[in-house]
Order: structure tokens, then sequence, then C-alpha cells
């Protein structure tokens, strides 16, 4: 009888104390709990920390894609990536792209949200009027977009040229490209902002304003003194979010010039792709996209450290 209660009671004893492999001690509960997260690092480690680390172990490489075999140079790649002029150029045309589309988005996004927080009568129709633009698959946009701005037919650049605001194509304008895709992809994007802007907004309770209503507060001041600080820390994480999103963006820039005219809207990521497949350089596209994925690391740790969005979304 013994015998047969003995695995109950390791079972219970499991339960309630866990187990220790000499110095090794784990609750019943921290088993659990890992047991419970371990799909997610199982998928995590799949898609993302193998990826990564073969992109080291790639970039470490001298390997011609038509040719692919590997020969170790250690950080000869890196070296070669910071005496590329193209790098430096196409670092400045992702910051240009990244701060010029983060402010758009920004600026309308938080309009947008402001408005449809404001309307009580068909918010939810134009909130999804709103919200389609996001939800419109990328390269429906870039294909909309290129046929309203052909030269021959587009209605859009027949308005422009129309108020002598441009004659040329504009995505062929070495000086008016890189402003043409900020905005389509601003376009896009401000949604975004919106839908995480809403949300805050909606959350402040309306005896706030009614408060500041009697005591006689503009409507200036009850949007710097009420709704400014309780969306601040959303801003803070769109801002974010958006910064490190359209540094890396890739696919509506490809569709819309293809880094074109020139290297007018070459940005890092594309210029990671062209090394890769137009020179056929694996291992410095690899050691470009290594590059930048520690420059966005470094750019979040500083933002999180003295930005500190967490702290503000709590408060």
């Amino acid at each position: 009888m013994a015998t047969d209660l003995e695995p109950l009671d390791r079972s219970r004893r499991f339960y309630d104390d866990g187990f220790s492999i000499g110095r090794f001690e784990i609750t019943s509960d921290d088993f659990w709990g890992w047991l419970t997260i371990l799909p997610v690092v199982a998928l995590y480690t799949l898609v993302a920390l193998i990826p990564i680390g073969f992109a080291i172990l790639a970039s470490l490489h001298s390997v011609p894609l038509l040719n692919p075999q590997w020969e170790f140079v250690g950080f000869d790649n890196y070296i070669d990536v910071f005496q590329l002029d193209r790098f430096w150029g196409s670092m400045w045309r992702g910051f240009v792209f990244m701060i010029g589309s983060t402010v758009i988005q920004l600026t309308v996004g938080i309009w947008m949200a402001l408005v449809l927080n404001k309307i009580s009568r068909g918010s939810r129709i134009l909130s999804t009027l709103v919200f389609t633009s996001y939800l419109i698959p990328t390269i429906i946009v870039t294909m909309m977009f290129l046929f309203m701005l052909d030269p021959y037919d587009g209605v859009l650049h027949a308005a422009g040229s129309s108020l002598g605001l441009w004659d040329d194509y504009l995505l062929g304008n070495t000086s008016l490209s890189m402003i043409t895709v900020v905005i389509i992809s601003s376009w896009k994007f401000s949604a975004f902002v919106t839908l995480f802007t809403l949300a805050q907004l909606q959350s402040i309770p309306d005896r706030f304003y009614e408060a500041a209503k009697v005591c006689g507060a503009t409507t200036w001041e009850m949007f710097r003194d009420i709704t400014l600080p309780r969306i601040y820390g959303a801003i803070l994480v769109v801002i974010f979010l958006r910064a490190v999103f359209m540094f890396n963006k890739y696919d509506i820039i490809w569709q819309l010039t293809q880094g074109g005219p020139g290297s007018a809207t070459t940005t890092m990521p594309i210029l990671a792709y062209r090394e890769t497949f137009d020179l056929g350089a694996y291992g410095m596209g690899n050691a470009i996209a290594i590059v930048m994925f520690l420059f966005l690391l470094a750019f979040g740790l500083v933002y999180l450290k003295y930005a500190n969005p967490s702290e503000e979304v709590e408060t």
C-alpha cells in the first residue's frame, strides 16, 4: 500500500515544494511559469534569435552571392562599411525619412484623434474611414499613388502642374522624391498614431473637463493641463515605435522609387538589399544590416532611459 502511495506523495511534494538539483532549486510555480512561456521562447528563438545569429555569422565572412563560398574575414566587412560613401549618404537619408515621417504622422495622427474624440454623431463611420488607410496593403497604396502621380494620366500630377507646384514627375525628381515618399508613407501610417492616441483620450474622465469649464478654463488651457499630460506617455511610445519602424522601412520606398532617382531615396535597408543582391556581396549586406540593428539598439536604450515612456504611461 505504501508503494502505491509513493508516486502520489512525490507528486504532492512537487506541487507543494518543487524540486532541487544540487544547489539549483525551482518551485512548482516557477516550473509551470517557465513551461507556459516555453512556446513563446521557442518561437522567438526560431524567428528572431537564429536569423540574427546567422546574419552576424555571415557578416564576418566574404560570401559572393553567385559563388557562395564562405571565407572568414573577421571585421573587414564592418571596416569597409564605414568607409563607403554611399553608407553615410544612406544613413543621412534614413534620418531624413525617419524624422520627416515621424513628425508628420505624429502631427496628423494626434490632430485626427482629437477631432474624432470630440465628434459624437457618426464617429464610428468617420473612425472607420480614417483607419482604412492603415488597413490597405502597402502595395495597393503605392500602386494608387504611382497612378495618381503619373506624368501623363495622373490626377495629382495634373493638379500640381496646373497650380505651378511642379512640372516634372515627382518620384523622378531628385529634389522632391524624398519629400513625396515621406508624405505618402505618412498618409498610410498616420492612422497608427490616431489609434494609439484616441484610445488614451477616451480613457480621460469627462468630469475633468466639466470641472475645468466651471472654473472658466479655455480650450487651450484644458488641452495643456488635462489632455496633454494624459496622452504624453502614449506620445512618447508612439515616437519610439514610429522612429524605429520608419528607419527600418523598406517596402514602401522600394515599391515607389526603388531607392531612386539615382540614390535620392536610398536608405540603409535599401542599401543593404543592393549590396546583397545587386552587387552580390552577401557578407557586406549582412554587415550593413547588423550596423543598422546596433544603431537602433543604441537609440532605443538611450531613448527608453531618458524619455522613460513606461513611467509616463503609468502616471
